[in-house]
């Protein structure tokens, strides 16, 4: 789980998944561009990686838009001059169903979660390939294969991740792989204000009795940007204690 003389791009880097993902990344040997859009939280973090020994190289971006992404992209070449890994992390969620959420909502929660997928594969997957191939690792969630109440439109956009994994998977195979991990109840900013009293139900589900932590999900996306799974592609691997095993008692 080398990624010696790599370069990554990890997008939501600024915190949780994303923030640990770059960690590991760098500990694991990789030349980080950690993009985010909260700009003062990813320059601390980034001055944390830096002041650690990493090589990591802010890159404010809103991944809704592609003219930010084809920048962010251009980060990476310009500071290390080669790509070879994209995470694609960045997060993006309004609480309602249907019939509830507002028309703006529905775009922004899809153009950060799905539609910057592939805005990331359109833009990083030429670079990549001319740096010698590598790998994408999006991240879905249990959400991409069971329905949360009054999550339409993210279970929508994370049902849509695990189909663009597979397309692009079949499209650019052998050079570049393109995987999906898909967390479960993930101790992230996203639980902001939840009581234990809100976890419990969560931690009494999950056959590993308790909720995850981001390092748990950045393992497992070093793994699969990692030479250790380069007969790998096309999977989508849950990360979620067992918690969508269970059923119904």
């Amino acid at each position: 789980m080398k990624l010696s003389d790599k370069t990554a791009i990890v997008t939501g880097a600024a915190s949780g998944i994303g923030k640990a993902t770059a960690k590991q990344m760098v500990s694991a040997g990789a030349r980080v561009v950690a993009a985010d859009i909260n700009a003062p939280l990813l320059a601390s973090v980034v001055s944390e990686m830096s002041a650690s020994g990493g090589q990591v190289t802010a890159c404010v971006t809103d991944v809704g838009d592609s003219e930010q992404i084809a920048n962010m992209v251009q980060c990476a070449t310009e500071s290390y001059g080669d790509l070879h890994i994209l995470h694609n992390n960045a997060f993006s969620n309004v609480i309602g169903s249907a019939t509830e959420l507002a028309e703006d909502d529905w775009d922004r929660t899809l153009d950060v979660c799905l539609k910057s997928l592939f805005l990331g594969l359109k833009h990083a997957i030429p670079v990549i390939e001319r740096s010698g191939g590598g790998s994408v690792v999006n991240t879905a969630s249990v959400h991409s294969h069971v329905a949360f109440r009054n999550h339409a439109a993210y279970d929508a956009a994370k049902g849509g991740v695990v189909g663009l994994t597979r397309s692009a998977a079949v499209d650019f195979a052998p050079k570049v792989r393109v995987n999906a991990v898909l967390p479960g109840a993930i101790l992230t900013g996203a639980w902001k204000g939840a009581t234990e009293i809100d976890k419990k139900p969560f931690i009494d589900r999950c056959p590993m009795k308790r909720l995850g932590v981001p390092d748990d999900i950045a393992s497992a996306v070093v793994f699969l940007a990692s030479d250790a799974a380069s007969f790998i592609t096309g999977t989508t691997l849950v990360v979620d204690g067992g918690l969508t095993i269970v059923g119904d008692p």
